[in-house]
């Protein structure tokens, strides 16, 4: 997984889960993560308005939730769909269709366009004042693409380390984007 010649080939499975696990935790660290972490408790409602620790606790855990379920899932599709997936962005289509969301995205931050998910806050039982698990949930997978630019070298590093053992005969290997997912999430 890491560069300089370290390779976890021939090291046993408790100490791959372990690096995995300490790398996502590390990847908390990285400067696009790392400054985003109060503002992401103040926006799922973890921090005073939570109410008590014991619901700030949840809601930071449903927002870890999120983030590990996301690599989890786009790490099974990797392995599993390897020869698919990377052929999915070699496709105009989907590129088109990225540039497009970033066009737009764009166009809002210059004020040219107005993107108000708000006005679905009451439909989904989210409340102004007060953490909701359900959008920690969902922040949190978003977090997880969000960030997925800046800590894409591991995440990829891991991914191509669980196509090799799992086509080498290893099952465990589709749980290892999971669990990077978890060390991401264990600060939370």
């Amino acid at each position: 997984i890491f560069t300089g010649g370290f390779s976890l080939t021939g090291l046993g499975l408790p100490i791959v889960v372990f690096l995995t696990l300490i790398g996502g935790v590390a990847l908390n660290l990285t400067p696009c993560v790392l400054p985003l972490i109060p503002v992401s408790l103040a926006i799922i409602g973890a921090g005073v308005k939570a109410g008590s620790r014991a619901k700030g606790f949840l809601l930071g855990g449903m927002y870890g939730l999120g983030t590990a379920l996301l690599y989890g899932a786009l790490g099974v599709v990797a392995v599993l769909g390897a020869a698919s997936f990377g052929s999915l962005n070699a496709q105009w289509w989907f590129n088109a269709a990225i540039a497009i969301v970033f066009v737009v995205l764009a166009l809002a931050m210059f004020d040219v366009i107005l993107i108000d998910f708000t006005k679905y806050q009451s439909k989904l039982g989210i409340k102004k004042d007060s953490g909701n698990y359900l959008f920690a949930f969902i922040m949190g997978a978003v977090n997880a693409l969000l960030a997925g630019a800046c800590v894409a070298p591991v995440v990829i590093a891991v991914v191509l380390y669980a196509q090799d053992a799992y086509a080498h005969g290893s099952t465990v290997a589709l749980a290892l984007p999971f669990l990077l997912g978890v060390g991401m999430a264990l600060p939370w």
